[in-house]
């Protein structure tokens, strides 16, 4: 749907399903209710602020900016989401944004244990825990990750869907294969999450197909790929690269 200026013809908003919207809406059994939105900047280019100060800044992004078309991919659509904080008369208040940090690493071996846990920190502040506001905890995330390759369980600290449900829904739209997993903390308060990453039984074609070779005349091949965290509330991600080295057989 969109709005339209009639004194210009310009569309002030664009609005369309994304194709998981689609298959929602297409089951037609009542279950499918739009009861939120959200609303980014993924046009501005803030550098522009930088290079000529606030004011001609401003008035450059306003006039030259322009907007996007409305996605359907729901993995590129709104990657930059608007978030709002209550104002409790600090500077830290409009200084600081939530971001998400990890010290893991996720490298899988097929001779090894092919399984990683994973923790996940919500940070404000450069700090965790009691100096993140209330309005800016996350109580749901969604994890993304390449179901040809790659599945995520054991969740530390709250609930994960269930793998077939993730991995069902990722065959069903993406030809890429991203299942999406919604991991729901424990607490309203809660500042971190923690989850399994194993691979798949990922045979010789795919090996070879997806795998790049990591030395010359090397039967060893490696896939590559991203383990991406997002906020719920209000966007923030973090993407986590992921490994799997195996030896052709």
């Amino acid at each position: 749907m969109g709005y339209l200026d009639h004194s210009t013809n310009n569309i002030i908003l664009d609005a369309v399903l994304t194709d998981y919207g689609r298959q929602r809406l297409a089951t037609a059994n009542s279950s499918f209710n739009v009861t939120h939105y959200s609303l980014g900047d993924d046009e501005v280019d803030y550098r522009i602020i930088k290079k000529y100060g606030r004011t001609v800044g401003k008035e450059k992004i306003e006039k030259n900016t322009p907007i996007f078309e409305a996605l359907t991919n729901s993995s590129i659509a709104l990657k930059y989401r608007l978030i709002g904080r209550e104002n409790d008369g600090t500077s830290i208040s409009t200084i600081y944004l939530p971001v998400l940090k990890t010290n893991s690493t996720v490298a899988l071996e097929k001779t090894q244990n092919s399984s990683v846990s994973v923790k996940v920190d919500l940070y404000f502040n450069n700090s965790t825990g009691a100096s993140v506001p209330a309005e800016l905890i996350q109580t749901i995330y969604k994890i993304k990750v390449s179901d040809r390759f790659f599945t995520i369980d054991t969740p530390v600290g709250g609930n994960l869907t269930q793998p077939d449900t993730a991995r069902n829904l990722a065959n069903a739209g993406d030809p890429n294969r991203i299942a999406t997993y919604t991991f729901t903390t424990s607490s309203s308060t809660q500042t971190s999450i923690s989850f399994n990453v194993k691979a798949r039984n990922i045979d010789n074609t795919t090996l070879s197909v997806y795998g790049k070779r990591i030395a010359t005349n090397s039967s060893v091949r490696q896939i590559t790929s991203y383990i991406t965290v997002v906020g719920e509330r209000h966007g923030c991600t973090l993407d986590i690269p992921v490994t799997y080295r195996a030896s052709l057989i």
